[in-house]
C-alpha cells in the first residue's frame, strides 16, 4: 500500500481533459463528490477507478485484489452486499462492508457497478466482544452444570449415603444411596431403627448401638465400620461418620452422617490376604527365597526358602549384611556390593546371579532380583529382592558349554577331513586326467617313433649306396618319396601330441587352480570330455555334447571343470544298470538373461524321489558298499554355487533317467 500522503491525488483514470475514464464529466463529479470511499468496475469486472475518499483511505483500487478481493466474481444479482477486510494507506487493516449496485452514464453509455465501501471495523469488534461475552458466560454455566453432574457421578460412583436419626421423634432418615448401600429397596424396607438393627450383621449390633450412645453421650463425630446383610443375603461393609446436630436452643436433636459401601474395599483386602498365603505358598512350592534388608537399620530378613537355597540351618545361622558376605564366593563378593550399591544410588530395579558356599563348602548359584522400597515421604528405607536356586542349571550350562566346545571341535576336525577328501579328490581328478592323456598321446607317439625309424632304416641303405657309388636315380626318387611322407607323419604327429599336451597343462592348471579368465565354453568341454576318455571309453557309454560354437564366458574354468567331471562320472558310476549302454547328453544354451544354461541328461535308472531333496547333501550316497563316498555331487553344488554363482538342480523319475540342470552367469560374480 502506498505511504500516506498529506496531498492525496485521487487514485483514478483519468483523460486528458481532467474526468473519469469512461464517465461523463457530470458523472465523474457526482463520483467525486462521495462522501464515502468508492470504486467503479465496468460490465467486464475491470476497475476503472475510485473516488477520491477510496484513494485517500485505501490508496489504488488495484489493492482490492491484494486483499483478496476477485473484482472479476462479483455478485450476479444487485444490490449486494460482501464483507470483507481492507488495508488503509496507514497499515491498518480494517473490517469492511462493500455495497454494490448498478450504474449507468447515459452521456457516455458506460455501465457497470460501484462499490461504496463502509468501515464497520468498531460494529465489528462490539460483536465479537458481545460475542465472547455470550461465549464465556456459556462456557461458565457449561462448567457449572458439568461440575454438577460430576459432583452427581461422584456421590454414585463413590456410593455415597446420608442417613439422619431424631433423637426424640425416632425416626430414621435414608437417601437413596443409603438404601443402596444397604441393599435395601426403598419401595418395601421400612428405615426404622429397629429395622436397621435388624439387617446389622449380629457381631457389630453391639458396636452399633455403642457408637450412637457414645456420640449422644459426649457430642462429637466419630467414624465407625460395620457390616449388614442386605435383601439378597449378601454381607456389605460399611463406613459411616457420626455427628450430632443441635436446635435453636443448643439442644441435642439429631445425629447424622455420611456412609460408604467400602464391600470393594474389604473384599479387596481379603483377597490381598489370600493372594499374600498364596504367594507364600509359591515360595515354598517353587523354592523362591524372599530377602529384604533395612537400609538404616541394617537388618536383614530371610524367609526359610532363602537359607535352604543358601544351605544354611535356621536355628544357627544369624541373619546380618556381614553374615551373608561370608557365605558369598569370594570372586561374587564385590559384585554383590556393587549391586546393592546401583539400587540405592539409582532407585531401580536390578536382575544378577552370584554364588554362595553353604556349610559342606560345595558352590551354589543363585539368582536373584534386587529394588528399592520408599516410606511414605519417597525416601529409600529397604531394598528386597525374589532369589532363585540354579545350581541345577549352572551346572548343566557348564556341561552344555563343554559339549558344544567339543562339538566345534569335532565339526573342525570333520570340515578338516572333509577339505582333505575335496584335495584327494582333485589329486585323484589330475591322475585320472594323466592317465586319458598319456592314452591319447600314446597313439601320436607310435606313430612318430615307427616313422622315425622308418626313415632312419632307408637313411641307412640310401647312405651305403652313396659310399658305395650305387645309387640310382629310381632310388633316391623312391627315398625322397618315403622321406616327404615320414616328414609328414612326424609334423602331424608332433602337433597332435603338442595339442595333448597343451591340453593337459591347461586343464590340470584349472583343475587345481582357481584362476578367473575368459574361455569358449564349447572347446573347453570338449577338452574336459578328452580327459575323461579313459573312463567313458571302458564303459561302453556314449557322451554326446552341443553347444554353440562361438558361446564365450568370463568365469572359473577350473570350478566349472571339476562341475562336470562330477556330474559325468556321477552319471557313469550311477546312473545306469549293469550291461546297459547309456547315453548322457551335454546340451548348452545362451538364456535372454546372460545366464547359461548347461543340462546333463543320462537316459539311467533315475533317482528315488525320497532320495532327490538329498542328493546335494555331504556324504549321501547310495553307493557306499562300492565305495562311494558322496562327496561327489556336494562338492559340485558348493562350486556351482559359492564359486561360480549360479545354481544346480535336478530333475528325475525313477525307471526314465536323471538331469542335472546347471544354470550359471555369463560372467561370473
Amino acid at each position: 500500500m502506498a505511504a500516506t500522503d498529506d496531498s492525496v491525488e485521487p487514485l483514478v483514470d483519468r483523460p486528458p481533459d481532467g474526468g473519469l475514464a469512461g464517465l461523463s464529466a457530470v458523472g465523474g463529479l457526482l463520483f467525486e463528490a462521495m462522501p464515502v470511499p468508492a470504486f467503479v468496475c465496468d460490465a467486464d469486472g475491470a476497475c476503472i477507478g475510485g473516488n477520491r475518499a477510496f484513494a485517500a483511505t485505501y490508496g489504488a483500487p488495484a489493492e482490492l485484489e491484494r486483499d483478496g478481493i476477485d473484482l472479476d466474481g462479483m455478485p450476479g444479482s444487485v444490490p449486494a452486499v460482501r464483507e470483507a477486510r481492507l488495508t488503509r494507506r496507514d497499515g491498518a487493516v480494517r473490517d469492511v462492508q462493500i455495497h454494490f449496485d448498478t450504474f449507468h452514464d447515459p452521456a457516455t453509455g458506460l455501465h457497470g457497478l460501484i462499490g461504496a465501501v463502509l468501515d464497520v471495523t468498531e460494529q465489528r469488534q462490539a460483536e465479537r466482544a458481545l460475542a465472547g461475552a455470550r461465549d464465556e458466560t456459556a462456557t461458565v454455566r457449561r462448567g457449572l452444570e458439568e461440575a454438577t453432574l460430576k459432583l452427581e457421578e461422584a456421590y454414585e460412583t463413590g456410593r455415597l449415603g446420608y442417613w439422619e436419626y431424631g433423637i426424640h421423634t425416632g425416626k430414621l432418615l435414608w437417601t437413596p444411596g443409603a438404601f443402596a448401600i444397604y441393599g435395601q429397596d426403598p419401595e418395601t424396607f421400612e428405615p426404622t431403627f429397629d429395622n436397621l438393627l435388624a439387617i446389622l450383621h449380629p457381631d457389630d449390633r453391639l458396636h452399633y448401638g455403642n457408637m450412637l450412645e457414645s456420640v449422644i453421650g459426649n457430642p462429637k463425630r466419630v467414624y465407625v465400620e460395620y457390616r449388614a446383610i442386605g435383601a439378597d443375603r449378601r454381607v456389605r461393609y460399611v463406613s459411616s461418620s457420626c455427628a450430632p446436630r443441635y436446635d435453636e436452643q443448643g439442644r441435642l436433636s439429631h445425629v447424622f452422617g455420611v456412609m460408604l459401601d467400602t464391600t470393594d474395599r474389604a473384599e479387596a483386602a481379603a483377597q490381598l490376604e489370600a493372594a499374600k498365603e498364596r504367594l507364600e505358598e509359591a515360595h515354598r512350592t517353587g523354592h523362591l527365597g524372599y530377602w529384604e534388608y533395612g537400609i538404616h537399620s541394617g537388618a536383614l530378613a530371610l524367609n526359610r526358602e532363602a537359607l535352604e537355597i543358601y544351605g544354611q540351618n535356621p536355628e544357627t545361622f544369624d541373619p546380618t549384611f556381614d553374615s551373608l558376605l561370608e557365605i558369598l564366593h569370594p570372586e561374587d563378593r564385590m559384585r554383590f556390593g556393587n549391586m546393592l550399591e546401583a539400587v540405592v544410588g539409582n532407585s531401580r530395579r536390578v536382575y544378577f546371579e552370584y554364588r554362595v558356599l553353604d556349610p559342606l563348602g560345595e558352590v551354589r548359584y543363585v539368582s536373584s532380583s534386587c529394588a528399592p522400597r520408599f516410606d511414605a515421604e519417597g525416601r529409600l528405607t529397604h531394598v528386597f529382592g525374589v532369589m532363585l536356586d540354579i545350581t541345577e542349571r549352572a551346572q548343566a550350562a557348564a556341561a552344555l558349554k563343554a559339549a558344544k566346545d567339543e562339538a566345534e571341535r569335532a565339526l573342525a576336525e570333520l570340515r578338516a577331513a572333509q577339505d582333505s577328501l575335496v584335495q584327494s579328490e582333485k589329486m585323484a581328478s589330475l591322475g585320472q586326467l594323466v592317465a586319458g592323456v598319456a592314452h591319447e598321446i600314446n597313439g601320436p607317439v607310435g606313430v612318430a617313433l615307427t616313422t622315425a625309424s622308418h626313415l632312419s632304416s632307408r637313411t641307412d641303405d640310401l647312405n651305403r649306396g652313396f659310399k658305395a657309388g650305387t645309387i640310382t636315380k629310381s632310388a633316391l626318387a623312391a627315398y625322397l618319396e618315403v622321406a616327404c611322407e615320414a616328414c609328414h607323419l612326424l609334423v602331424t604327429n608332433t602337433e597332435r601330441i603338442a595339442a595333448l599336451v597343451q591340453t593337459f597343462k591347461q586343464v590340470a592348471a584349472d583343475q587345481t587352480g582357481d584362476e578367473r579368465r575368459v574361455f569358449y565354453l564349447r572347446d573347453y568341454i570338449e577338452d574336459v570330455l578328452l580327459s575323461l576318455h579313459t573312463q567313458i571309453g571302458p564303459s561302453g557309454h556314449r557322451v554326446a555334447m552341443a553347444c554353440p560354437e562361438a558361446l564365450q564366458m568370463e568365469s572359473y574354468p577350473g570350478a566349472f571343470a571339476r562341475v562336470l567331471t562330477h556330474l559325468v562320472r556321477n552319471a557313469l558310476q550311477h546312473a545306469f544298470r549293469p550291461q546297459q549302454n547309456g547315453h548322457i547328453a551335454i546340451t548348452v544354451q545362451h538364456l535372454p538373461d546372460d545366464w547359461i544354461e548347461l543340462r546333463h541328461t543320462d537316459d539311467g535308472r533315475g533317482i528315488a524321489e525320497a532320495d532327490q531333496p538329498k542328493v546335494f547333501d555331504p556324504f549321501f550316497t547310495t553307493a557306499r558298499h562300492e565305495g562311494g563316498v558322496g562327496l561327489g555331487l556336494h562338492i559340485a553344488f558348493n562350486l556351482t554355487t559359492r564359486t561360480l554363482g549360479g545354481q544346480l538342480s535336478v530333475e528325475s523319475r525313477p525307471g526314465f533317467g536323471t538331469t542335472f540342470v546347471l544354470r550359471l552367469p555369463r560372467r561370473a560374480p
